[in-house]
């Protein structure tokens, strides 16, 4: 059993050290596997990545916001992101952010181990206490949601608390000091952990100093550090937190029960035992009641962001205290009374901890993790990696515009491109579609989008993203005569502006099919014509006649989609996926679409069947064109043949007989 005199050292159990290598390998696993399956987006990943790889070029945490350049020293002042650029420069990726945090919030199980150890004298409850910290739920979400400034600071004062604890005051004030460099509002929790020391933990001066530096830092914050920052991008950054946060009252009343549930999830796992420890819950009661009634932007109230990182260590040591005074409870007892066993509670609470992260947490614990649904678990829009992730980074590797053009990216290929001084994001979420696009295209000269987004969850009965997310802005710069498309793979699109020979994507409205006759019927869209055409080198030219026999859907456009056997890349057919959509067919008029595609270099020399087919964007699946969302049932037909020729890509077209 390890010695009490040594609980200010770092502990030796091996069950510990057990538990925060899983907790690395599981947690910091699954950041790293939600990246490399494309669900880490620029919002929030790919701006933190920006905004630290800015350091590496002299610059102050600058990112790309909507509105144009702006620094997080005028926001959320995280400059605690600084200490973070000496890793970047050795490693430039994002994967050394997530791969940092995961680590350090694992080391926060050393601190609640000592407190544990130092306050209720067992291993065992050292063990439940390390636990606890490390499967807390809001602690796990927090981790697994890319890259923030409270997720740091959750261990840290963690160790602040230790070393007060131990009356440690040099080790106090490192802690304190780093905590309050994460973030802003971290000076709340740590003020409230001042007061505790004042009033209830014997350190009344040291209560009363760590308050006052709370105060200091958080006016200096508000006062002097972000105002002197809000232009530093030539976008100016009101400083209004206020309105931002707490502004739109008018939603509370809708999201009440949300917002009941996230209470229940931040303090409802651990209150069999910290209710005796109440006075650290009321220490992190104005931190949670604050996110509980946050407004914006998007649900922060929910227990799934990042927001209660804060508010776990106040939970742990509310655990802790609440033990101890049970604990104190049995020993006054006579000696012939029946006394709870602290213990025992203790292991429950533990036991509920674990019991509601393996209900509510996307991870491997939870059994809905292994069930595959939308947004979820092994899904390939949470930790899932599929085979067009393998082609977003062949594109990327090839395709990546220079890190110094100014740039607009798909909102999940855009943390691969981080490392610029502009990035903006094709669609952000509070967009309806299209309509942010055209005030950014001026002030970028590539755009890599995606006609094919793969990333989609389900709420309720509606699909958030889906593959025609971005439909609006990709018909937007089709029509731009400032740029032109110069590469289209499996709808990963690049436009440039200015480009020299770019695909031609053309539609309209015909008087009579003039094509080589065709026959195939996707419910009552009818095939009347097809033909393909060598233009050169290994660029060729599809024509494709069709017709709508039946009215077709108004609440939803469909997408055509065609193969190439033995070619993994689809093609998207961008005339009928967003110039002219399904949506806005008349009844029996023929739709004539032609458009360029290039066939990949290294394609074997050979026969192609070409076969195309209509995907319904209602489905949860329609990202992978496949028989689940063919629309009303029809497969893919068979229409001609790409024939590779050996003489040098040499190609010729024939259709089928």
């Amino acid at each position: 059993m390890q010695q009490l005199s040594r609980s200010h050292h770092i502990p030796r159990d091996p069950l510990l050290w057990v538990a925060m290598t899983v907790y690395v390998i599981v947690i910091g696993g699954l950041s790293l596997l939600r990246y490399a399956g494309y669900n880490a987006g620029l919002l929030d990943l790919g701006s933190m990545y920006q905004a630290i790889a800015s350091v590496l070029r002299g610059e102050p945490l600058m990112l790309t916001s909507a509105r144009g350049n702006v620094s997080r020293l005028a926001g959320h002042v995280e400059v605690i992101y600084f200490a973070f650029a000496p890793l970047l420069a050795l490693w430039p990726d994002p994967r050394a952010l997530l791969l940092g945090q995961a680590v350090l919030a694992a080391s926060g199980a050393i601190p609640a181990y000592r407190l544990a150890l130092r306050r209720l004298d067992s291993v065992l409850a050292a063990r439940c206490i390390a636990l606890i910290y490390l499967l807390y739920p809001v602690a796990l979400t927090a981790v697994l949601f890319d890259f923030h400034g409270d997720t740091l600071a959750m261990p840290l004062l963690l160790w602040a608390i230790d070393a007060f604890d131990r009356r440690a005051a040099r080790a106090a004030a490192l802690w304190v000091g780093l905590s309050l460099l994460c973030k802003v509002y971290v000076a709340v929790p740590v003020a409230a952990l001042g007061a505790y020391l004042f009033l209830w933990g014997g350190q009344r001066r040291a209560g009363l100093i760590t308050a006052g530096v709370a105060g200091l830092y958080g006016a200096l914050v508000f006062l002097v550090v972000r105002p002197r920052f809000a232009s530093a991008g030539g976008v100016h950054i009101a400083n209004d937190y206020i309105n931002h946060y707490f502004g739109a009252t008018e939603t509370l009343f809708a999201t009440s029960g949300e917002r009941a549930l996230a209470a229940l999830v931040v303090v409802g796992p651990a209150l069999f035992l910290a209710w005796r420890g109440w006075r650290w819950l009321l220490m992190a009661a104005p931190l949670i009641g604050a996110v509980l009634v946050s407004t914006g932007p998007g649900a922060g109230y929910h227990y799934a962001y990042h927001h209660y990182a804060l508010a776990v260590p106040f939970m742990v040591m509310a655990v802790i205290d609440g033990a101890a005074r049970l604990r104190d409870v049995a020993a006054a007892a006579p000696p012939d009374a029946k006394a709870r066993s602290w213990r025992a509670d203790l292991i429950f609470t533990t036991v509920v901890v674990g019991l509601t992260s393996a209900l509510l947490v996307d991870q491997p614990l939870n059994p809905t993790f292994w069930m595959g649904l939308p947004g979820r678990g092994i899904d390939p829009s949470a930790y899932g990696v599929i085979a067009r992730d393998r082609l977003k980074d062949r594109f990327l590797a090839t395709y990546a515009p220079p890190r110094q053009a100014p740039i607009a990216a798909s909102m999940f290929l855009a943390p691969r491109l981080a490392d610029r001084d502009t990035l903006y994001a094709v669609r952000y979420p509070d967009d309806p579609g299209g309509e942010r696009l055209p005030t950014l295209l001026p002030q970028v000269d590539y755009v890599l989008a995606d006609a094919l987004f793969d990333w989609r969850t389900v709420d309720g009965y509606t699909i958030l993203g889906g593959p025609a997310y971005e439909r609006a802005e990709i018909a937007l710069l089709l029509r731009d005569p400032a740029f032109g498309l110069t590469v289209a793979e499996d709808g990963l699109l690049r436009f440039e502006r200015n480009a020299g020979a770019p695909l031609t994507q053309r539609v309209g409205l015909a008087a009579t099919n003039d094509l080589p006759e065709q026959t195939a019927y996707f419910g009552p869209i009818r095939l009347l014509g097809a033909e393909f055409k060598l233009v050169e080198g290994r660029r060729y030219r599809a024509r494709f006649a069709w017709t709508a026999t039946a009215p077709l859907p108004t609440d939803r456009s469909l997408i055509p989609v065609s193969t190439l056997d033995g070619v993994e890349a689809r093609i998207v057919h961008l005339p009928t996926f967003a110039l002219l959509p399904t949506a806005e067919w008349p009844v029996g008029a023929i739709i004539r679409e032609e458009f360029d595609l290039e066939l990949p270099a290294d394609l074997p020399m050979g026969s192609y069947t070409w076969r195309v087919a209509w995907y319904d964007p209602a489905h949860p699946e329609a990202y992978a064109t496949d028989e689940r969302s063919q629309f009303m049932g029809a497969g893919p037909a068979a229409i001609g043949a790409i024939e590779v020729s050996q003489a040098v890509s040499q190609m010729a077209a024939r259709l089928r007989k």
